[in-house]
């Protein structure tokens, strides 16, 4: 936490991102993410996890980001140890590797608006701690019902998203069950000035994914679950 004094704490926030093979994506929302949030980002890290890709992010993000990497505003990890795509190994990879109070899963594909680190922030110093965030627009394929954020205590309390679901789908309903089961006080917040994301079909979601069974398949699976 961020002391002011012995009456007051800030807590920091990290912007959790996984990215495989999404640099067509990603090139437009991160720059404008880092952009958005720079004037707090005393408070703000932005943890990209990148597994494995092949279509240049390394090398962009290496020559593009050297100031935020070197300030510790930026981290960037890179690993090919998950050569398929599972979404909840993935976010719970880029959730372990974060450092701060708020963690807030942020898919390559979205967009956090100005000052959005801010304005989660805010949410928590308001309604305090016992909170999980949940920024999704309410439309159907809207790119942002992954958006939630938690404390980091309440993240690792629950082992974090479900690695034992098929590799996609549902995992966002189920961490966001559990959270509430645990206690905690839902705020949906589907403000967008804050939730845009780049939209995406299931075909494109499922491009790494090995798996022999559809989107619909492995949702219903995972519910029963």
């Amino acid at each position: 936490m961020c002391t002011m004094d012995d009456s007051f704490k800030i807590p920091k926030l990290s912007f959790c991102i996984t990215c495989k093979d999404r640099f067509f994506q990603i090139n437009k929302t991160l720059p404008q993410n880092l952009d958005d949030n720079k004037l707090y980002k005393d408070l703000i890290e932005f943890v990209l996890v990148d597994f494995g890709s092949q279509d240049g992010l390394r090398d962009w993000v290496l020559q593009h980001f050297g100031m935020e990497l070197s300030e510790g505003y930026l981290k960037y990890y890179y690993t090919e140890e998950l050569p398929f795509w599972h979404a909840s190994i993935a976010k719970n990879t880029s959730h372990l590797l974060a450092n701060h109070d708020i963690l807030v899963n942020l898919d390559c594909d979205n967009y956090t608006g100005h000052n959005g680190g801010r304005f989660i922030i805010r949410q928590f110093l308001k309604h305090g701690e016992d909170i999980f965030i949940h920024q999704y627009g309410g439309g159907f394929s809207d790119g942002s019902y992954g958006r939630i954020a938690i404390n980091r205590d309440y993240f690792f309390q629950l082992g974090g998203y479900d690695e034992s679901f098929e590799p996609m789908a549902y995992q966002d309903t189920d961490l966001l069950d559990r959270l509430q089961a645990l206690g905690l006080k839902y705020r949906g917040i589907p403000d967008e000035k804050y939730n845009r994301a780049i939209k995406n079909t299931k075909e494109e979601g499922l491009f790494h994914v090995k798996t022999n069974i559809s989107w619909d398949e492995k949702f219903y699976q995972n519910m029963e679950k």
